[in-house]
């Protein structure tokens, strides 16, 4: 949608590329097709560009261009794969502008089916068990893939950007294209940390500690972080503006101290969740043991202060998908680097974020003609002597 209502911002590449892009948004949107992604090189040497790799056929490159397209070879990561209709290849934001840098910068769409288009899966996170043994990752485990592009070739009218370091790098900031997925994403976090207060405040009835301080503490420091969250959310939409695409967009500040600190947030609810339910999260038969000959001990042994063993179990087995299984940590992981690096993040607010007018305001105040004057009084009072005792 960003990318379609700043269209001209591809066209600058090349004017068939806005065209491209108005076209693919209203293909999508008429034909109801869902999306995966991809959105960086791999991670083989951080330390240098896609082109300075010690192979510098890793990363997905244009090796040429044809009358029908770009061919491109070379790998993409990370593609969180539903089951996706189409494929739309963001450009990577950290090009450096060197000529050999020039083949890995790009932007295009194709379907998933496209011929020499792989995807290499991770080891799933649903083990097939049943709802009641993996309450989340047997509902929603969405599996990340390495994209391998073996000669593929990308149509001219699916192309948006082609060869141009400069506006790839730029792309997502200058269409608002990060603003909009920022909005989503913060709307994603104020669910999940009502997911969360739910989980650990269920704990906490079933095993009778709402007593103890401390656990009023933790619950209070997640109530915290959901009534942030929402906080920011609101301000950004309270504070939406048209942008200079014509676009109704959410103000941009709220949303990056939201996302930036919910990288911290999310990893100390999840510690949170281990410390209330402790080890309760290992006191937990899968169904089979339920409703085995052993089912009659369990509902004995495994009963909580406000909760029969069965419901207990369900509940401990929900912490601990949220909280210790591959499932729960690979959410851990996902909220961290949603945005990238965490250090690189905190940079650009740094760099971006408009301190001038606090600054000013500041300097106005130590430069008030009261200051000024109890300076000067400060410092007569300095030259005068001390007095002596008689």
């Amino acid at each position: 949608m960003a990318y379609a209502t700043a269209a001209d911002y591809c066209a600058e590449n090349d004017p068939r590329f806005g065209e491209n892009i108005r076209r693919y948004y209203e293909y999508v949107r008429e034909h109801d097709l869902v999306l995966t992604h991809t959105l960086i090189n791999p991670q083989a040497n951080r330390s240098v560009g896609p082109g300075g790799q010690a192979d510098p056929t890793l990363a997905a490159r244009v090796l040429r261009e044809t009358a029908a397209g770009i061919v491109l070879h070379g790998a993409r990561m990370l593609a969180t794969l539903p089951i996706a209709d189409e494929i739309m290849v963001f450009p990577s934001t950290l090009l450096k502008a060197t000529d050999e840098d020039r083949p890995y910068a790009f932007a295009f769409a194709i379907p998933t089916a496209t011929k020499g288009l792989r995807f290499v899966c991770r080891e799933t996170f649903d083990q097939g068990g049943t709802p009641f043994d993996h309450p989340l990752g047997a509902r929603f485990e969405e599996m990340d893939a390495v994209v391998i592009f073996d000669d593929v070739l990308v149509p001219w009218e699916r192309v948006f950007l082609l060869r141009d370091v400069e506006r790839c790098n730029k792309a997502f900031g200058a269409t608002n294209a990060v603003v909009h997925m920022a909005h989503q994403v913060v709307t994603k976090n104020v669910a999940k940390t009502e997911f969360v207060l739910g989980v650990a405040s269920l704990i906490v009835d079933a095993i009778a500690i709402e007593q103890f301080q401390h656990v009023q503490g933790k619950i209070a420091e997640i109530i915290y972080y959901l009534e942030t969250m929402k906080a920011f959310l609101r301000a950004s939409e309270a504070e939406a503006q048209v942008d200079k695409w014509g676009m109704i967009t959410p103000a941009w500040p709220p949303l990056d101290a939201a996302r930036n600190m919910f990288t911290w947030m999310y990893p100390r609810m999840i510690e949170i969740i281990q410390l209330l339910g402790a080890s309760g999260m290992m006191a937990r038969p899968t169904q089979a043991d339920v409703e085995s000959p052993l089912g009659e001990t369990i509902e004995k042994y495994y009963q909580a202060a406000r909760l029969n063993a069965t419901d207990r179990i369900k509940l401990f087995r929900l912490a601990w998908d949220l909280a210790l299984s591959s499932f729960g940590s690979r959410q851990v992981i996902y909220e961290r680097f949603f945005f990238g690096d965490p250090v690189r993040m905190q940079m650009a607010t740094f760099a971006n974020y408009d301190r001038r007018e606090v600054m000013e305001r500041v300097r106005a105040f130590l430069n008030r003609p009261d200051a000024a004057a109890s300076l000067q009084s400060a410092a007569t009072r300095s030259r005068e002597p001390l007095p002596t005792s008689e």
